[in-house]
């Protein structure tokens, strides 16, 4: 679909003007799933983050795109919620204590919305006691930790022991994620599961949940 890839050329540009306008274009239309929406966007942001790695962009770029990402989905978060499966369960995300990166959040809370569930933003540099009380307050099937900085491992650890003490930590499932994250901290620090991009997001989600929520036999929706 031509808009789509005009849509991922936008965002890697880090043209947000471009990038809203296209992702009008793209509601107007109504053609685009939102797998495929969601899916573009993923692609964009992983490109920019390897011109990144490389050399070829730097912080500005990276900015760029990421307000290109922010402006689109202002646009699209409505069409994408027209186009949710059946509900699927609620779930509360955010970046934890001492992290502030956000895209790659808001990118997978789309995604979370599209597929049907309840999501709870809770932005960036996120106290254990907040991520507790809105579990709480929510009765949530999900908790979502995004960190992106290499320096977030205590913070994870604080959310989990703040559950264990509130006495909620058998009641929810823990994901957590980030660029700077991987699977062998997210076994040190005793989360449930650890997703690396939208798509395994999605698919662990449904794992976790085991069926809880989900419409018929397996269902076609993630977290």
């Amino acid at each position: 679909m031509a808009l789509l890839e005009d849509f991922r050329q936008a965002v890697i540009a880090g043209d947000a003007d471009g990038a809203a306008g296209i992702a009008a274009g793209i509601a107007s239309e109504g053609k685009a799933s939102a797998d495929e929406v969601i899916a573009s966007l993923s692609a964009a942001m992983e490109e920019v983050g390897g011109k990144y790695e490389t050399g070829e962009y730097f912080i500005p770029e990276m900015l760029r795109s990421a307000a290109a990402v922010e402006r689109a989905l202002q646009v699209l978060d409505p069409y994408l919620f027209e186009r949710r499966q059946e509900y699927a369960g609620v779930v509360v995300m955010g970046t934890v204590r001492g992290d502030i990166h956000n895209i790659g959040k808001d990118i997978i809370i789309s995604a979370l919305r599209a597929s049907g569930y309840e999501v709870h933003d809770l932005g960036v540099n996120v106290s254990a006691d907040k991520f507790v009380a809105r579990v709480k307050e929510v009765d949530a099937d999900l908790l979502l930790l995004s960190a992106f900085t290499t320096s977030t491992r205590q913070a994870l650890v604080d959310v989990l022991s703040a559950l264990e003490a509130a006495g909620l930590r058998d009641r929810v499932k823990v994901v957590s994620g980030g660029a700077a994250h991987s699977e062998e901290l997210a076994q040190e620090v005793g989360v449930d599961a650890f997703a690396s991009d939208v798509k395994g997001t999605l698919a662990i989600c449904r794992e976790l949940l085991g069926g809880k929520h989900l419409p018929g036999s397996g269902g076609e929706t993630g977290c």
